[in-house]
């Protein structure tokens, strides 16, 4: 027999504490009612579940968003239904002006209820918002894509303007010139705010050469040897533009200027950097004879390219159009609308032969598109010009300097108002799971029923309000005889069709997110199941661990009472 150590009392101890343990873990499960309390419950079954409770959270959260959904669907709807009830009394008055039973006056009468009506469309356009969102206006502007070109004015110290030319390039080609000859006369310099960089020919080497440095880069500008003749000497290097970013990011102008002198034959060229944070690129503005800087006759003052709001329709705007058989280097051949295409020429001169290469905006959506098309199809035409397009629908404008200099740039710009209102609901948990909306605009404008005053089928005043401010900024449709009276009818007609294909659409949208939400809800259910069979305890189950445990505890305790006892039997042989 020992006395130092009780192992009977050791072991009894030991198990005494594991089902004290176990016992008030069945506790927290019981009074919390969760089978996972801390990660070491269940470490895999933890994460498995959070996962699937983040799941469970965005899935209700959507079927929350679609029914905000149907919200602003049938405020705009409703409205709508104001808008078709005012139309339909609209057309009742049309068809009453147009009887000739009705003289002067009485047409004046139904002209003013015209206007007012009128007027009311516009202010229900205008007004109607959800969550102050104008949901009847169209889009409010589309966001303006930033685009720099580069303007590198030259001048020419000797030599006249040729004629044979074409201004889409991006440098300027200087001819007649000798490697000799150029030595010190001919420099680039580009001032950056208050610093300059400057590109020289150095007559004092046997090899012509330039470099351009800042921050410690430097890019130079090689050509043959100066005893011979300097065919093509051409700025290059990685990312010019590195070198310039800073100022064309801050909108300073960098201004350029070409020195040159008369010599036998040759040419020198000076590449421009077009564009923020993109590439530089060189080309050549070709000359026809020798000691001539060419910029060409050809001038384009202005001309643009707008998607139209429909992927079927396209606007082109042409302005200060002067142009020699060459001009159509300026943008190709022509461009194609849908199924007719649109040349630029010279009316004196007629129509060009050859090869045009068109650009087809049939489904243009953007401008970045078209920038895309210019660029792929047009190929060598443009091939100098560097655009960093966006994605909103803008206008694409093509400028250039009169003759005598050598700038050129094409720029991107804010495009306009948006036809449509859009809305995107996400109506999934996750991303790429949403649904997206268009509401056209549904003022009187955009129906066709008001328009400018004087215009065909609109009074010669006007009369129509934009229903905010009462301001008159729109003339009615004129109903002051049987003619005008008869068109307005179908005008108004025209109208009632297109508010109907937008209710209609509204409805159908409508009708896709209830079944929407009907879907997630069963998703939720299905999908808090699984993660109840993870985190949730089993009730029974665990009252049953309770009481096992709480056993077992209790004869821990009596058996570590006896196992106490046993050594005092020592004393019985002290005796």
């Amino acid at each position: 027999m020992i006395i130092n150590h009780n192992m009977n009392a050791m072991n009894a101890h030991r198990n005494m504490g594991f089902n004290t343990t176990q016992t008030g873990k069945a506790m927290e499960k019981l009074s919390s009612g969760l089978r996972i309390n801390r990660a070491g419950d269940d470490a895999a079954g933890l994460a498995i579940s959070e996962k699937m409770r983040g799941q469970i959270r965005g899935l209700d959260q959507a079927s929350r968003n679609a029914q905000d959904g149907i919200s602003l669907i049938q405020t705009a709807e409703g409205a709508l239904n104001e808008t078709h009830s005012i139309l339909q009394r609209m057309r009742e008055l049309a068809t009453q002006a147009s009887n000739d039973t009705n003289v002067g006056v009485d047409r004046n009468e139904i002209q003013k209820e015209m206007n007012a009506l009128t007027s009311e469309i516009n202010r229900i356009g205008n007004t109607t918002e959800f969550n102050t969102q104008k949901v009847l206006k169209g889009g409010d502007g589309a966001a303006t894509v930033k685009s720099s070109g580069l303007t590198l004015p030259a001048t020419v110290a000797a030599g006249t303007p040729g004629s044979n030319d074409t201004l889409v390039q991006a440098s300027a080609t200087f001819t007649g010139i000798d490697a000799s000859a150029v030595a010190n006369n001919a420099s680039q310099t580009f001032n950056i705010g208050s610093e300059s960089i400057t590109v020289r020919f150095d007559h004092s080497v046997t090899t012509a050469a330039s470099s351009v440095s800042a921050d410690g880069k430097t890019v130079t500008l090689g050509a043959s040897d100066r005893s011979s003749t300097l065919n093509t000497a051409t700025l290059t290097g990685d990312k010019l533009s590195d070198l310039l970013n800073t100022a064309i990011s801050n909108n300073d102008s960098l201004r350029g200027k070409y020195k040159v002198t008369d010599g036998a034959s040759g040419a020198f060229t000076i590449s421009a950097v077009s564009g923020s944070d993109a590439d530089g690129t060189s080309g050549q503005v070709l000359a026809s004879s020798a000691g001539v800087f060419t910029s060409g006759t050809g001038t384009l003052a202005s001309g643009s390219v707008t998607p139209g709001a429909k992927a079927n329709s396209g606007n082109i705007s042409l302005a200060g159009l002067t142009a020699q058989p060459q001009i159509d280097a300026l943008v190709g051949k022509g461009f194609t609308v849908g199924d007719q295409t649109i040349e630029f020429y010279d009316g004196a001169n007629g129509a060009y032969s050859g090869n045009g290469i068109g650009v087809d905006i049939h489904n243009a959506t953007s401008a970045a598109q078209v920038v895309s098309d210019i660029i792929d199809q047009a190929g060598s035409k443009l091939k100098d010009v560097v655009i960093k397009a966006g994605t909103a629908a803008t206008d694409i404008v093509i400028e250039a300097k009169d003759r005598g200099t050598s700038a050129n740039d094409i720029t991107i710009r804010d495009g306009g108002t948006s036809k449509t209102f859009t809305a995107s609901f996400q109506v999934g948990s996750n991303q790429g799971q949403s649904m997206s909306i268009e509401i056209n605009d549904m003022r009187s404008k955009a129906l066709g029923i008001s328009g400018a005053k004087g215009a065909a089928n609109f009074t010669s005043d006007n009369t129509v309000s934009n229903g905010t401010n009462n301001s008159n900024s729109e003339a009615a449709l004129d109903v002051s005889s049987h003619e005008k009276a008869a068109k307005a009818i179908t005008v108004i007609n025209d109208a009632i069709e297109n508010v109907s294909a937008q209710r209609s659409n509204l409805g159908a949208f409508q009708n896709r997110l209830e079944h929407t939400i009907n879907n997630l809800g069963t998703s939720a259910e299905n999908l808090q199941a699984a993660e109840s069979r993870i985190r949730d305890v089993d009730m029974a189950k665990e009252m049953m661990n309770f009481t096992k445990n709480n056993i077992l505890n209790q004869a821990a305790q009596a058996m570590l009472s006896q196992a106490n006892q046993q050594p005092q039997a020592v004393l019985q042989l002290l005796r």
